[in-house]
């Protein structure tokens, strides 16, 4: 008989917290669960703490990789392994609350949806400042339908773009996978596979039930601390989202008609590459670099216009830097060694 939920663990170097993790959801009811864990290339002792629970446990299952294939490939593994009805995630250092996979089970039956959305809790370290990772991830009663889902999660921004703070019905889940380009992220890579398991589902609802899952703000991934020129340079590699995106919706002759969602999603990238470029510890030519490689001009222009260098209205994104004393005074300030010059200058 399968399985009621699958429970898909995606893991790189998480022998910290695995443990944790794994109890968590191995003690959830009902008992018709699978945990398959994907080893993502861990050099740590994540390799043998998922040996030793697939040999104490049968409903856990273990997948290798043996080097560090990223989140994205981990996901669509387990997606295509998944035989559950349903299908949840759980990251490795978050864990499941005492109920959770039961009372998600009997949310997505009972509201009969392809997708179930569901409150969760947020434990963090002290010095973070995460009020706007707490609304990002609030939870309000709604509901959508057909190609509005993607609209209401990326464009309307009215639930967030995380994985895991939802149950899925399999088939939409394998549909996914077995379409999803393949692509190595260090950061977004919910985002990216979110976009396909919505644009797969028909019907989607969120509830404020819970919470079922406490996420971890560590505050020590690429996606929540101030990154340094390495780490700037793998968040610039996001950008190869959009394409892949793009290409998905024109072999379905699908883009002209959903232009506008491909540049909402453009928008939150950039938005986010940009604030962590704000929040680098100094700025330098490199980084600028590689901001307008991956992003362009628009992407420029608000890092300007995040700086205050720029007082114009946000629609006016050519225009010109008049007053280069006072935008390199501000640069100064920002640790950084750049220089503002008139176009003829360059």
């Amino acid at each position: 008989m399968n399985p009621k939920v699958s429970i898909i663990i995606p893991v790189h170097n998480g022998g910290k917290t695995m443990q944790e993790c794994l109890s968590s959801v191995l003690t959830q009811s009902p008992g018709e669960i699978e945990v398959i864990c994907i080893n993502d290339g861990s050099t740590d002792g994540t390799a043998e703490i998922l040996r030793e629970a697939a040999r104490s446990d049968k409903r856990v299952r273990v997948f290798h990789f043996q080097e560090n294939k990223g989140i994205v490939s981990a996901l669509k593994t387990g997606l295509l392994e998944a035989s559950g009805d349903y299908v949840m995630f759980a990251d490795s250092d978050d864990i499941l609350l005492p109920g959770a996979c039961e009372n998600a089970v009997r949310l997505i039956e009972e509201y009969d949806v392809d997708i179930l959305q569901f409150s969760i809790s947020v434990k963090h370290v002290k010095g973070h400042n995460i009020d706007g990772f707490l609304k990002e991830l609030q939870c309000r009663p709604m509901e959508s339908t057909g190609a509005k889902i993607l609209y209401d999660c990326f464009s309307m921004r009215r639930f967030p773009h995380n994985v895991y703070t939802k149950i899925y019905r399999r088939s939409i889940c394998r549909e996914a996978a077995e379409n999803m380009p393949d692509i190595k992220l260090s950061s977004f890579s919910d985002l990216y596979v979110t976009f396909f398991l919505l644009y797969y589902a028909k019907t989607f609802r969120s509830v404020q039930d819970g919470p079922y899952y406490e996420y971890r703000f560590l505050g020590t991934g690429v996606s929540t601390q101030a990154p340094d020129a390495s780490q700037f340079a793998m968040l610039c590699e996001a950008s190869g989202i959009l394409p892949r995106i793009e290409e998905f919706l024109r072999d379905r002759h699908e883009y002209a008609a959903r232009r506008e969602l491909v540049e909402a999603i453009g928008i939150i990238l950039r938005v986010d590459v940009v604030n962590k470029l704000l929040s680098m510890p100094e700025i330098t030519k490199e980084t600028i670099r590689l901001l307008v490689e991956h992003w362009g001009c628009e992407a420029v222009y608000d890092f300007i216009h995040e700086t205050g260098l720029l007082d114009v209205p946000c629609g006016s994104r050519h225009h010109m830097v008049t007053d280069l004393a006072a935008a390199n005074r501000k640069l100064a300030g920002l640790n950084t060694n750049i220089t503002v010059v008139k176009k003829d200058e360059t």
